[in-house]
C-alpha cells in the first residue's frame, strides 16, 4: 500500500523525475573525470557492454555483468511508495499481513513450472554451457513471484519504472502525472562506498543477472536484491530514499526515451507463455517434485500435493506441459543466435586487460612523451 507522506504543497517541492536523473548524471560526470587519463578508454563505463565477473559466494559461477557508467552505484524507481517494500512472493492480498505458507508454495510452484519451460529452449542451454543463466531471476522479469527486488545500475531504468504505471490487462506501461496514486514516487539511489570498501553484507543480498538470452533482464541492467520474509526494503541500510513529485512531460520524455517501453519491456514469445502458466489452474508433477526437491526439501511427500488441494490447482501426472514453445519458433530461435546472436554478444563483451594509469602532461611541452 502507498504511504501519503506529504501534503500537496510539500509535494509541490518535491523535485521531478528528470530532476533527479540530471543529479545522477552530474555525480557521474564526476566519477568519469577519474578515468581521463587511463589506457585503455574507460569503455567499462559504457551502458550495453558486459565484463565477466564470478559470483561472490562461489568463484567458479561466471556472469556477464552490465557496464554502467555509475559503477558501484545502484537504482530502484517506484511510482508508488509502498510500506512495506517486500518481493512478489512475500507479498499478501491483506494489508499489513504475511502471506501464508500455502501462497508462497502455490507461487513457487509456478517459477519451477517456469524453470522447467526455460530448459526446453536450445539456446538457453547454449548460453548456460559457459555463463550463468539465472532462471529464477528471468521468472521474476516475466511476472511470477519471487524472493527478489529488481534493482538497476542504470537511472534511465529505475526512472522508466518511476514514473509509469502498469496494465496488466494490456501488458503496457503509461507515462503517469500529478493525478496518479498520491501523486509522488521514489527513486531508491545505493550509498556511497569506497571501490574496496563495498560491505559483504550488501553483495549477499544483491546478485547480478547480468546477461540472458531472454532479452528483459539484459536490457533492464538487472541485478537481484534478496529479501528474507518480513524484511522490507525501506529500512535497507544500503540504500537512500529520493522522493520526486509525477509531472507528465517529465514522465512523458522518460517513456519517449524507453521507446514507449519497447528499449526495457521487449516483447518476446516467453511473456505469453509465462503469463500462460501464471493463470494456470493446472501444474505438472516434475514442476511440484522440483518445487519440494529445491524449496521444501524437508517436508513429506504429500506436503504440495495438499497445498495444491488446497488452491484448487491439479496436478498433471502425466507431466504434459502447461506452456510449450512452438518448434518453429524454436529453430528460428536457434538459427538467429548462430547467425548473429553470440558474435553480436561476443562484440559487447569487454577483454580483460590491465588498467594503466599514465601522466598525460603537458600536451604543449614537445619533451612529453606523447610527441615522440
Amino acid at each position: 500500500m502507498s504511504s501519503n507522506l506529504f501534503s500537496q504543497a510539500e509535494i509541490d517541492r518535491l523535485p521531478t523525475i528528470l530532476d533527479v536523473v540530471e543529479q545522477i548524471s552530474a555525480e557521474e560526470n564526476k566519477i568519469a573525470l577519474h578515468f581521463v587519463s587511463q589506457i585503455p578508454s574507460p569503455e567499462h563505463l559504457d551502458e550495453g557492454r558486459y565484463m565477466y565477473v564470478s559470483e561472490h559466494k562461489d568463484r567458479n559461477v561466471v556472469r556477464l555483468m552490465p557496464t554502467s557508467q555509475s559503477p558501484f552505484k545502484y537504482y530502484r524507481g517506484q511510482s508508488k511508495y509502498h510500506t512495506p517494500c517486500v518481493p512478489s512472493l512475500f507479498r499478501s492480498k491483506k494489508a499489513g499481513e504475511l502471506p501464508t505458507t500455502e501462497d508462497i508454495a502455490e507461487r513457487l510452484i509456478k517459477v519451477c513450472e517456469f524453470v522447467l519451460l526455460l530448459v526446453q529452449h536450445p539456446v538457453y542451454r547454449i548460453v548456460s554451457q559457459n555463463i550463468m543463466v539465472d532462471s529464477v531471476a528471468l521468472a521474476q522479469h516475466y511476472g511470477l513471484a519471487t524472493e527478489y527486488l529488481d534493482i538497476t545500475n542504470s537511472k534511465w531504468v529505475a526512472a522508466f519504472f518511476a514514473s509509469t504505471r502498469y496494465d496488466s490487462e494490456t501488458d503496457t506501461y503509461y507515462p503517469v502525472g500529478r493525478d496518479y496514486d498520491d501523486g509522488f514516487g521514489v527513486m531508491y539511489i545505493s550509498k556511497d562506498f569506497n571501490r574496496g570498501e563495498l560491505p559483504k553484507e550488501f553483495f549477499d543480498k544483491n546478485g547480478v543477472i547480468g546477461y540472458q538470452y531472454f532479452e528483459r533482464p539484459t536490457k533492464q541492467s538487472s541485478f537481484g536484491y534478496g529479501l528474507l520474509i518480513g524484511e522490507d526494503f525501506n529500512e535497507s541500510p544500503y540504500f537512500n530514499k529520493v522522493f520526486f513529485r509525477h509531472d507528465i512531460e517529465a514522465s512523458t520524455i522518460v517513456y519517449n526515451m524507453s521507446y514507449r517501453q519497447n528499449r526495457f519491456i521487449p516483447k518476446d514469445e516467453l511473456s505469453k507463455l509465462a503469463n500462460k502458466i501464471l493463470v494456470s489452474t493446472i501444474v505438472t508433477r516434475r514442476a511440484v517434485d522440483l518445487c519440494r526437491c529445491n524449496y521444501f526439501y524437508d517436508r513429506n511427500e504429500r506436503f504440495l500435493d495438499d497445498i495444491c488441494m488446497k488452491k484448487g490447482l491439479t496436478i498433471r501426472e502425466d507431466n504434459t506441459p502447461i506452456a510449450d514453445f512452438e518448434k518453429t519458433i524454436l529453430e528460428s530461435d536457434l538459427k538467429h543466435w548462430m547467425e548473429f546472436g553470440r558474435y553480436d554478444l561476443e562484440s559487447r563483451i569487454l577483454p580483460i586487460v590491465p588498467v594503466t594509469t599514465v601522466n598525460l602532461g603537458n600536451r604543449n611541452d614537445k619533451n612529453s612523451k606523447l610527441y615522440e
